[in-house]
């Protein structure tokens, strides 16, 4: 019983040798792909099989051209492996194989962004989208190599000065070099480039005197010389307060085109709040000119006809302070 208990063991222990060697070598056999893409300019056996082993990284075509694509019959792709050492391949009937190249395609928003970034450390521009790029001739896609860690560069930039006849404009010509893996590929390109800044305008007419409100002013982009000679507001400082004059939308706001709202009308009723202290008294009195918030108005006493310098300090309401403290009487006979 012992002999054939040690005979079962070494046959069940055979049997399963030879299984683990079976599957290793089913593991082993390399699989051909029927479509392959590339970012280098080398295709390997690990590109074109599944499970090329130790072959992975042995090169044995030429890719295409950056963004290109070929086809290669499946017996030259198999005699190509073989030679190399490959010979346990599994070509699954597949008739050809196609090989994609990778590529990164440079764009004309890539060559602006470039630029934009060097002409604004040129200029001192904080912001380089602030400046406004237009190129002399049409710019086509170029691939690149997709490896590349700087796929576009700049080889050489001449900028003109910023010509003041022409709200800073400045004139451009670049020499770019594309990263195409084994070459670089040289573009010259001409062109302008001007400092942009955003202004806020209207989108509607505004009549002399009326209130401007948040859906009335919008954004737009002119030069910067012309917008720092303006002197433009932000949208939140011109909200709430009134036109100096009759202005037409998309035409550019100043600070000095508005001014607070007016809140005391010529000839207008007001009250008339004398304060000292923990005193106040208050009278009627007729406005004899205009004024906003904080404003120094004349205003006449109803009672008394005496005119008085009183500050707007609300609507149909003015102040009159007095320089030192007095008493309630005292009070009632100013205000009198």
């Amino acid at each position: 019983m012992k002999i054939i208990y040690c005979l079962l063991s070494l046959l069940a222990a055979t049997l399963a040798s030879l299984v683990s060697i079976s599957v290793v070598r089913a593991e082993s056999i390399a699989v051909l792909k029927p479509v392959v893409t590339v970012a280098s300019e080398i295709v390997t056996l690990g590109d074109l099989f599944h499970d090329a082993g130790l072959y992975s990284e042995t090169a044995v075509f030429r890719a295409p051209d950056l963004g290109k694509s070929g086809t290669v019959d499946t017996h030259t792709v198999t005699m190509a492996a073989a030679r190399a050492g490959l010979s346990d391949v599994d070509v699954a009937g597949i008739q050809e194989v196609e090989v994609r190249r990778e590529a990164r395609m440079i764009t004309s928003q890539d060559i602006s962004v470039i630029l934009q970034l060097e002409i604004a450390r040129r200029l001192n521009i904080a912001n380089w989208e602030d400046i406004s790029m237009r190129f002399s001739d049409a710019i086509w896609s170029v691939p690149a190599d997709a490896l590349s860690a700087e796929p576009v560069s700049i080889v050489s930039l001449n900028l003109s000065s910023p010509l003041t006849s022409q709200n800073g404009l400045s004139r451009f010509e670049v020499l770019l070099s594309i990263d195409q893996g084994n070459r670089q590929q040289k573009h010259r390109l001409r062109g302008t480039a001007l400092p942009m800044s955003e202004v806020t305008v209207l989108t509607r007419p505004i009549a002399r005197g009326e209130v401007i409100r948040r859906g009335d002013l919008e954004t737009q982009r002119v030069p910067r010389s012309r917008a720092q000679r303006m002197e433009p507001a932000f949208p939140d400082n011109l909200i709430g307060f009134e036109a100096r004059r009759a202005m037409r939308p998309g035409v550019p706001i100043s600070a000095n085109d508005v001014r607070p709202p007016t809140l005391v009308a010529r000839n207008d009723r007001v009250v008339i709040e004398l304060r000292t202290g923990r005193l106040a008294i208050s009278a009627d009195g007729r406005a004899m000119e205009a004024g906003a918030e904080g404003d120094t108005i004349s205003v006449i006493n109803s009672h008394s006809k005496r005119v008085i310098d009183a500050k707007v300090i609300g609507r149909g309401r003015v102040e009159l302070k007095l320089r030192k403290p007095t008493n309630l009487a005292n009070l009632r006979e100013v205000a009198q």
